[in-house]
C-alpha cells in the first residue's frame, strides 16, 4: 500500500459492522466480567480464590484473548487508509505483544483476578470503539477528515487509570506472595503494563500538552 499505485481505501461498511461488533463484544465481556466475579464470590482485593479444575473465568478469558485477534482489524483498516502516522510503535508493540501476552494468560493464569483485567479493558474498549463510531460520523464533508471530539483526550487518560489499576493489583499479589498465582507471570505482566503506561503518557503528553507548530 506505501509503494504500490493502490489509491487510499474507507471501506465505510466494513468499519461500520466491525466497530459495532467491537461495541457490543466489549461491552459483553465487561458485563460477564462482572457477574462472573459477583457469582464467584470474589473480593475487591487481589487474591481471590484460584480453580485450576473448573475456572470460572477461562471461558471469558478464552474469548478475551480471541477478540485480539479480532482487534487487528485496527491495523488493516490504517493500512488500507494510508494513515502512516497511526501506524506508530505504540501501535504495533501494544496490538502484537497484547495477543501475545494473552496466550500466555489464557494457559497459565486462567481463572480468579483476571477477571479484572477482562472487566477494565473490556469497558475501556467498549468506550473507544464508541468514540471510533461517532468519528465515522462527524466528517467535515469538504475535507473528509473527522471532526474533533472534546473528550478525545479523556479516553487516553482513562487507559492509563486503567493500567495504574492492573499495576497496583499485579503489586498487591507479588508484596503479599499470594500462592494462587505463579508470580513469575505476574511480574512479567507488571513489567508489561508499566511498559504500556509509559507509552501512553508519551503520546498523551505528545498530542495533547505539548504546544503544536504552526503550519506556514
Amino acid at each position: 500500500m506505501k509503494k504500490g499505485n493502490i489509491e487510499a481505501m474507507d471501506p465505510y461498511p466494513l468499519k461500520f459492522i466491525y466497530n459495532v461488533s467491537q461495541i457490543m463484544l466489549c461491552a459483553y465481556m465487561t458485563i460477564e466480567a462482572f457477574l462472573v466475579a459477583y457469582r464467584s464470590g470474589y473480593s475487591a482485593l487481589p487474591c481471590n480464590s484460584y480453580d485450576t479444575e473448573n475456572p470460572p473465568v477461562a471461558k471469558l478469558l478464552w474469548l478475551f484473548y480471541i477478540s485480539k485477534v479480532w482487534d487487528f482489524w485496527d491495523t488493516i483498516f490504517i493500512v488500507l487508509g494510508k494513515k502512516w502516522r497511526q501506524l506508530s510503535f505504540l501501535h504495533v508493540y501494544h496490538h502484537t505483544t497484547i495477543f501475545l501476552f494473552y496466550w500466555l494468560n489464557s494457559h497459565v493464569n486462567y481463572d480468579g483476578d483476571i477477571y479484572l483485567t477482562i472487566l477494565l479493558n473490556g469497558f475501556i474498549h467498549t468506550v473507544m470503539y464508541t468514540y471510533y463510531f461517532i468519528c465515522m460520523h462527524t466528517k467535515d464533508y469538504k475535507t473528509g477528515k473527522s471532526l474533533p471530539i472534546w473528550w478525545k483526550s479523556y479516553l487516553t487518560l482513562m487507559q492509563m487509570v486503567q493500567f495504574c489499576t492492573m499495576m497496583s493489583q499485579a503489586s498487591y499479589l507479588l508484596i503479599t506472595q499470594c500462592e494462587a498465582y505463579s508470580l513469575r507471570v505476574v511480574f512479567v505482566y507488571l513489567v508489561y503494563i508499566l511498559s504500556l503506561f509509559f507509552l501512553f503518557a508519551q503520546f498523551y503528553v505528545q498530542s495533547y500538552m505539548k504546544p503544536k507548530k504552526k503550519k506556514a
